[in-house]
């Protein structure tokens, strides 16, 4: 989830970036006048140590310069004693609006028990809805439902003000309705949670400042090209680790895309954008140490390039069936005088796929096939240019797709593992 501090800044332009999960549905030929970026997830926590650590349950999202609609669901989550929660429902939403666009962001979360019973909550619902065109004047709002909202004892209504602080002594303080919502210009955008926790101190095996986000959401629209108009925008996504199941009642996890970092449309300034968590462990599935995710990127009406990286230490999937001491990957995007040229790498030390040793020559889309598992792509390298418009390359250093179900997760579970992808929009 994007800071609810930085959204508040004029800076909210860097922010939005467009991902791989909008290619399908944007091949039109004429530049759109307007972008957006719209988010929803159930719970997002984070602590080293616990089974998720970071980004949202349940996500669902969207990006692009299209109209889409997208739900998501898991049947519960549970984190030890830090956390025990029901069903997650979320779906995020872009209509058409003049020239722009209209965006729902919408999480409910059902049955929610937090450090160990000291917050309880009956259901919380949040929506974030954002609009923004060259006709209408733009709006941007955050605001949340909470049914039997119980802190420390204490009962709160139904409808709480926003940005409401409550502290727990010696054990958390907690934002009750987080919201904070932003229009600068042309540029509308919303984000919040039905309720944020920060330990105080250590709890549960997780240290002093971790964090509890439930209903994480975020919309934003802004116009498609905010910089130089005849330079091109810019795009792509990287992360170390993504766990996708269709939700069944054998699912109790979901991760998110661990640690995630967006193109934003602008660029970077040549700068580096960089997320990194120091350890993920989903019980049974995997079990990573530090991970990063990287993007860096510029554009100017005669060169631009989006260049985005992953890398992952100590890799261990399915209990040892697939390991590496290191694996990673790169995708990038250029253009020169009008000249697109796109690729992408994959790189790892040691890896090894039930015992045996993977050359670090391997080819490109390379099929293993694992009994009692399914199916791994090792080195996935994808073209992702759409229309002449579109010019992009996408790396998956791991794809798993289960034909057995193992670990909780059902049959066509698919795992992502060192996942770049760059894009050029022109």
């Amino acid at each position: 989830m994007i800071s609810l501090r930085k959204l508040a800044s004029t800076g909210l332009v860097t922010m939005l970036a467009v991902s791989a999960s909008a290619l399908s549905a944007t091949a039109a030929t004429v530049s759109p006048a307007y972008a957006y970026a719209v988010t929803a997830g159930g719970t997002q926590i984070t602590a080293v140590g616990t089974t998720i650590t970071s980004s949202a349950t349940a996500q669902s999202a969207l990006f692009g310069l299209k109209p889409g609609t997208q739900t998501n669901k898991v049947a519960s989550v549970k984190a030890g004693a830090l956390a025990s929660i029901g069903a997650v429902n979320t779906d995020v939403t872009a209509t058409a609006q003049g020239d722009g666009f209209k965006l729902n962001a919408h999480a409910r979360t059902a049955n929610v028990s937090l450090l160990g019973g000291v917050i309880k909550i009956q259901a919380v619902d949040t929506t974030s809805a954002v609009a923004a065109d060259d006709d209408s004047t733009p709006t941007a709002n955050t605001s949340t439902e909470l049914i039997g909202l119980v802190i420390a004892g204490k009962k709160y209504p139904i409808n709480v003000a926003p940005n409401t602080s409550v502290t727990i002594p010696g054990v958390a303080s907690v934002t009750i309705n987080a919201e904070t919502s932003a229009i600068n210009g042309k540029v509308a955008g919303s984000t919040g949670a039905g309720l944020v926790v920060t330990l105080l101190a250590p709890r549960a095996g997780a240290a002093a400042g971790a964090s509890i986000v439930l209903n994480p959401t975020f919309a934003a629209v802004q116009p498609s090209k905010p910089g130089n108009p005849d330079a091109p925008s810019l795009g792509g996504t990287t992360f170390g680790a993504y766990v996708e199941a269709h939700a069944t009642e054998q699912v109790k996890a979901e991760t998110g895309r661990l640690p995630l970092v967006n193109m934003p449309l602008v660029g970077t300034n040549g700068k580096t954008l960089n997320n990194h968590i120091a350890k993920v462990n989903v019980p049974g599935v995997l079990n990573l140490g530090a991970l990063d995710a990287s993007a860096t990127g510029i554009t100017t009406a005669g060169y631009a390039k989006s260049e985005t990286s992953t890398k992952i230490a100590n890799l261990n999937l399915f209990n040892g069936l697939i390991t590496a001491t290191a694996i990673g990957s790169t995708s990038t995007a250029e253009m020169v005088d009008k000249t697109f040229t796109e690729d992408g790498s994959l790189q790892f030390i040691n890896l090894k796929i039930a015992g045996k040793a993977i050359p670090i020559d391997i080819g490109p889309n390379t099929t293993i096939k694992i009994a009692n598992l399914g199916t791994v792509t090792v080195n996935e390298q994808t073209s992702v240019a759409i229309a002449g418009r579109v010019h992009g390359f996408q790396v998956v250093g791991l794809h798993i797709t289960l034909d057995t179900a193992r670990a909780g997760l059902p049959i066509g579970a698919e795992i992502q593992i060192a996942t770049s992808q760059a894009l050029i929009w022109k």
